[in-house]
């Protein structure tokens, strides 16, 4: 699966590929209009809400018994590598699924830091989809099992290290390659990469290099306190101001009952995830899922159980004393810890609106 905001750049990539094996058999789709696929030499498909099952029932009639091997697929624009992964295990497709993220040189950082929404381009998968182009450039970066770079970047050979680098803490359990010397990935994931809970399941949300490299910087920040709603909502600004990218997940002191997740690129955005494993009894924690529930239990805190901080931020120029600096200092004081729950609840809350009354369950 050949996956990128740019068709130019993913038609490219793929042509690249097929002069190295000629073997493959390519099949292109796009978005035709919105809500409607097309497959190059075939008609148009509705594909209102999930174009990647869409898309993945038709490649299974193209496919003798649903095996794409020796298949090079473009996907359209809008699709994310762990939206394919998804549909392609609820459909029980055979086979390996190698997924290649291909991003102009000259364009990625635009990309990156564009907040404009999706649904203003005609890209959006129906009336619920708040992402923007950034959110969208860098998750197709971060899901791929190889992130590949096409061209070079306007300026010198510094800049086009800066951007190797940043694009490597962005994703950095992806392969990275360059157009001039690609090649199709051995092996690929099944399972989503799910970049912004992977801490849940004791797994890193990114890399912790606080020292500049070509100007790029990449810290993680850890805490087991809550964040105290207001003063995290009013420090926003200045915690999101040099960050390219973070994602993550978090909690608050007023809902202590869920997990949230944080994401930015270009805008931010956060939302609710699950509930903690803290409230629920432990005959109930099968349906989290075996990794989570070990992570749970290997990381308990007698006060706090599985409640924690995991939040990973990647940026140029970005000063990480200082941003841990206002981070810890939206955690709760010492003062307001010891009043209990009970107290924190009654905090004033500006995020309030991005979550439902009640948390939502822990399974998958």
């Amino acid at each position: 699966m050949v996956c990128g905001f740019w068709p130019h750049a993913t038609a490219e990539a793929a042509q690249t590929l097929l002069d190295r094996d000629p073997t493959l058999r390519l099949l292109h789709y796009e978005t035709s209009r919105p809500g409607v696929l097309s497959r190059h030499g075939s008609g148009e498909i509705p594909a209102a809400e999930d174009p990647a099952a869409v898309l993945l029932a038709d490649l299974a009639t193209v496919a003798p018994g649903g095996d794409a091997s020796g298949r090079l697929v473009i996907v359209p624009e809008s699709l994310e590598p762990d939206q394919i992964r998804t549909a392609w295990q609820a459909q029980r497709h055979p086979g390996t699924l190698q997924v290649i993220t291909v991003v102009p040189a000259d364009l990625a950082l635009d990309g990156l830091t564009d907040e404009t929404d999706l649904c203003a381009v005609g890209l959006h998968h129906g009336p619920a989809d708040g992402r923007s182009i950034g959110d969208l450039v860098a998750r197709q970066l971060e899901q791929a099992d190889t992130a590949l770079l096409a061209g070079q970047p306007e300026g010198d050979a510094w800049e086009a290290e800066q951007l190797r680098v940043l694009l490597q803490r962005i994703a950095p359990w992806s392969q990275h390659q360059s157009l001039d010397d690609v090649r199709l990935p051995s092996t690929g994931r099944l399972e989503p990469v799910a970049p912004l809970t992977r801490g849940l399941r004791g797994h890193a949300v990114g890399v912790h290099e606080p020292v500049a490299e070509h100007g790029v910087t990449a810290c993680v920040f850890h805490a087991r306190r809550p964040f105290h709603p207001e003063r995290l909502h009013d420090a926003l600004d200045e915690i999101t101001g040099q960050v390219v990218r973070s994602r993550g997940h978090f909690w608050l002191a007023a809902r202590p009952d869920l997990v949230l997740s944080w994401e930015s690129a270009g805008g931010l955005s956060v939302g609710p995830v699950s509930g903690w494993l803290a409230d629920v009894p432990g005959e109930h924690w099968a349906g989290a899922g075996a990794e989570r529930c070990l992570a749970a239990a290997v990381d308990w805190d007698p006060y706090y159980g599985d409640r924690h901080q995991h939040l990973a931020f990647i940026g140029v120029d970005l000063d990480p004393v200082r941003l841990h600096r206002t981070l810890a200092s939206c955690l709760l004081t010492d003062h307001e810890l010891c009043r209990g729950e009970e107290a924190w609840r009654s905090l004033p809350d500006p995020f309030s609106r991005t979550y439902p009354s009640a948390a939502p369950s822990c399974s998958r």
